[in-house]
């Protein structure tokens, strides 16, 4: 069993290629990180880490960006064993894993082993995919695509959902993509007197895309915005030739939940985010 770094997004998406039978959403972080990867090569200076390990009957896949945790998604608990020794020579101030229960757990108990860091539960997620939407209530107001007026608010707004949520990002890295994400049309907004809410979504891959972030100003929600925003960004990627659509809840949150099923999507697979911690 042996573990490979991809430095090529291209031969990354190549043997990573199996981890897509294991479960679509799952998978579409991975082939999903490679297209954009492919379509906007990240600076010099930035963390990349593609992945693969082969080897015994068993197979896997990780990714790790920046200050982010490192997902290895359905792969199986031997390998994300092995991805712990790989990224412990180099990296040993990672901040969590990502990934189907055992392998997150596999992953960091040899993390504790190797560093001495021990985890903890921060959330567990559920994937979702939808091919088809759901007609939903409407809502006051109405949906656009977010231009360079929005920039500042949409920074400030991405910013705040990184707050609330606990996402590992870093405003920084927001502020200096923004710009270009704005350009490429990937925000819309829902304006009802003034811009109340946000969808932003991903769709570098050729046959999906991954909507996120999500986010509503906290005094203007429970009035539908979310829902509408998401129906009609969803509506309009399918439209333009995307064939499925995935995004991820917390599972302790009965409301995001409801929302996503009201639209369309269905629960595929659970994943759990551990936090390493000192002591």
């Amino acid at each position: 069993m042996r573990v490979i770094r991809h430095t090529d997004p291209e031969a990354f998406l190549a043997a990573a290629a199996p981890i897509s039978a294991r479960g679509e959403a799952s998978a579409s972080f991975f082939v999903g990180w490679a297209h954009s990867l492919k379509r906007t090569p990240p600076p010099a200076d930035e963390r990349i880490y593609l992945a693969t390990c082969e080897g015994d009957g068993v197979f896997g896949v990780a990714i790790q960006r920046d200050v982010g945790p490192v997902l290895v998604g359905q792969s199986d608990p031997a390998t994300a064993g092995a991805f712990a020794d790989d990224l412990a020579n180099d990296f040993s101030g990672l901040c969590g894993v990502m990934g189907a229960p055992a392998a997150a757990e596999t992953f960091a108990r040899r993390w504790r082993e190797l560093t001495g860091r021990s985890h903890a539960l921060r959330v567990r997620l559920r994937q979702h995919v939808l091919r088809e939407v759901a007609a939903v209530p409407e809502a006051p107001g109405a949906p656009r695509v977010a231009n360079a007026t929005d920039l500042a608010w949409l920074i400030d707004q991405h910013t705040a959902f990184i707050a609330e949520t606990g996402v590992h990002d870093a405003p920084q890295r927001v502020a200096a993509t923004m710009g270009k994400r704005v350009e490429r049309g990937d925000f819309w907004i829902w304006d009802d007197g003034a811009a109340v809410a946000l969808v932003g979504f991903n769709d570098a891959a050729p046959g999906f895309a991954r909507i996120a972030p999500v986010y509503t100003l906290p005094a203007r929600r429970g009035r539908g915005y979310a829902t509408a925003l998401v129906a009609t960004v969803a509506r309009d990627l399918l439209r333009r030739g995307k064939e499925r659509l995935f995004l991820t809840t917390d599972r302790a949150n009965p409301t995001s939940n409801a929302i996503y099923a009201r639209i369309g999507f269905r629960p595929q697979s659970d994943d759990c985010v551990l936090d390493f911690v000192d002591g």
